[in-house]
């Protein structure tokens, strides 16, 4: 870990505390639901027994999960919603084609309805509207008979959610224009007052189209298709103006994705696509590729994830967490390496903005983003590069280029002081900020400080991190927690912080010291960590090891009975093949969640290692 040199760090003084007296009270708060005194004792006789047991079998069973190239799969849940999505773009573009795959689509739906007669965002998950309503819509317009005691308890569902009321409502219905038109497209509802996704932003200047990022795919494509209502003379005028550059738009993207990718890298995004070019009758050649595209996506269970398996996030956090396991010079962690560089986009990504030398979360098209690139990073100084290496170098690059005014970083694009539009303002008509995926990010930009301390891009002291810090410390909430875009929870914003802070030599500063506090406060009975503010959240294994990490990055004693019981959550909570239980903390576009298998075995890797090295020295 980093420390800071006397007289380096630009922090104002209440940061610059001598690290002897980091944490001083902190270590005296009660563990909730352990009263003072009657906590368990520092580390258990058998923690460490038990420690170095459970990282060597771990480690072997992610060696055998290791693919033959080096990488790691990174599965992510099947969906319910991008399931019945996919369905209809298969349905409206070419059912007999994909009479195959709408077939087991539809099969997935109907044995995975819930009892209380909805669908989730994954099998066995608590149903929502979103995902009641998309799943009703694909199964009225494709299979009304077959489905119709399904549609019946489904649109039961919908009705306790609020009806059409709340699918119009943005605040309940978060994918409300989706889930309105393909209930009005089954035949379900009206499509009075059925908002129209605008053609006009394929005009706006490339600075701000830039930064609309995530939903422009889908704008486009749903833009050209309302391009072909009736209207007036000034709406027409406008609809040819725009048309070309829409198509433009969508043939780039295509281009940069190659021959087997899709639109985001994501099969619910395009079949956003499909559906809009096939209604607007544009580009059947994009529609194949697309179609193309789900065939090679589907899942064993006849279903669509909200998008490709993250096999960048997968390799980045294993290989992390086999060098602090101590195989670093393992072959096999070597080769991982050598497959994290060969991920490494060498091109501009034009759409966003974004400089060449970034990570996407997946080949071949995943975007380049902070999160990737952090972590990619992370992991090739972790194998021994630094800044002198060529690659290191570009993706600390790419990281600088991509902070924020404010210090932050978001995921695609970098956001100023004047272009920061909120990109889903096209699919529901008003700003949404807090509650999508754009904008800066907790998770992300910790990522980015730890790469840019870890590789020795920033030296401690650095302008850009005491920026970062101050941007840290003004997000962070009164009771010290941090909340984020990219996973449910401040658990995860917290604990990544931390880690951070610690990985540049600011574990012992303000921001870090309440953060410990905070996750002291929140640690559950059983010694894991589980979604907050949500009460009684069970605790799950990337929340657990998100909150040891971060105690951890800040300094706080290994024998100390919170870190020594996350540790031991994290050891008694592995599943019979000694890797952990994926849980549904993961955020996609417009609050849609998801399990992701190595989120929750890198990071409890990670976690277990590094506590492994503190106990240790």
């Amino acid at each position: 870990m980093t420390t800071n040199a006397p007289g380096e760090s630009a922090l104002p003084a209440e940061n610059a505390l001598p690290a002897e007296n980091a944490l001083p009270a902190e270590k005296s708060l009660p563990v909730e639901g352990t009263p003072p005194g009657e906590g368990t004792p520092p580390v258990e006789g058998t923690l460490r027994a038990d420690l170095d047991q459970a990282l060597a079998e771990t480690t072997d069973a992610l060696f055998d999960l290791q693919r033959s190239d080096g990488s790691w799969e990174g599965r992510l849940s099947p969906s319910a919603p991008s399931t019945a999505d996919v369905v209809i773009a298969m349905h409206l573009a070419d059912p007999e084609g994909c009479a195959d795959l709408i077939e087991r689509g539809i099969a997935f739906l109907l044995r995975t309805q819930a009892e209380d007669g909805g669908w989730g965002d994954d099998v066995d998950t608590e149903s929502t509207l979103n995902g009641t309503a998309l799943t009703v819509a694909a199964l009225a317009l494709i299979a009304p008979d077959r489905a119709a005691e399904q549609i019946r308890r489904g649109w039961r569902r919908v009705e306790e959610f609020g009806g059409m009321e709340a699918v119009r409502d943005v605040e309940r219905c978060s994918l409300t224009v989706l889930v309105h038109f393909y209930l009005a497209l089954a035949g379900l509802v009206s499509d009075d007052d059925l908002l129209r996704v605008p053609i006009e932003i394929a005009l706006l200047p490339a600075p701000l189209r830039k930064k609309l990022t995530f939903a422009m795919p889908t704008a486009m494509a749903w833009g050209l298709m309302a391009a072909e209502r009736p209207h007036g003379r000034l709406r027409r005028a406008v609809n040819r103006a725009a048309t070309p550059k829409a198509i433009e738009y969508l043939v780039g993207l295509v281009e940069f994705e190659g021959p087997d990718g899709g639109f985001v890298e994501s099969p619910m995004m395009s079949a956003n696509v499909v559906i809009g070019l096939t209604l607007a009758k544009q580009r059947p050649d994009i529609v194949r590729h697309c179609l193309k595209y789900f065939r090679a996506t589907i899942k064993p269970e006849g279903a669509w994830a909200v998008t490709r398996d993250l096999e960048v996030d997968a390799t980045n956090f294993i290989t992390v967490g086999m060098q602090h396991a101590g195989l670093g010079d393992d072959a096999r962690v070597r080769k991982g390496l050598d497959w994290i560089r060969g991920a490494q986009r060498h091109e501009e990504f034009i759409w966003t903005g974004a400089p060449s030398g970034g990570w996407g979360w997946g080949l071949p098209s995943g975007w380049p983003n902070s999160g990737n690139t952090g972590d990619a990073v992370i992991a090739l100084a972790g194998g021994g590069a630094d800044v002198r290496d060529p690659q290191v170098r570009k993706g600390a690059d790419w990281l600088l280029k991509q902070q924020n005014y404010d210090g932050s970083w978001s995921c695609f694009a970098q956001v100023g002081r004047i272009a920061s539009m909120d990109p889903s303002f096209a699919l529901v008509g008003k700003a949404r900020s807090p509650k999508v995926l754009y904008g800066p990010c907790a998770v992300m930009s910790a990522e980015a400080v730890s790469a840019l301390g870890l590789s020795g891009a920033c030296l401690p002291g650095d302008p850009r991190l005491v920026h970062a810090y101050e941007w840290f410390r003004s997000i962070q909430r009164a009771d010290g927690g941090i909340d984020n875009k990219w996973y449910t929870g401040r658990v995860s914003g917290t604990g990544s912080v931390l880690r951070a802070l610690g990985d540049v030599g600011l574990g012992h500063t303000e921001v870090a010291r309440r953060g410990v506090t905070w996750l002291r406060l929140n640690q559950n009975p059983d010694g894991g960590w589980g979604r907050t503010p949500a009460p009684d959240g069970p605790s799950t294994a990337e929340e657990t090891a998100m909150a040891v990490l971060g105690l951890i990055g800040a300094g706080v004693d290994p024998l100390d009975p919170v870190l020594a019981r996350g540790a031991r959550w994290l050891i008694d909570n592995r599943n019979e093949n000694a890797l952990w239980n994926p849980s549904l903390v993961g955020v996609y576009f417009l609050e849609l969640l998801y399990r992701h298998d190595h989120t929750a075995n890198g990071y409890a890797l990670q976690a277990l290692a590094r506590y492994r090295e503190v106990l240790t020295a």
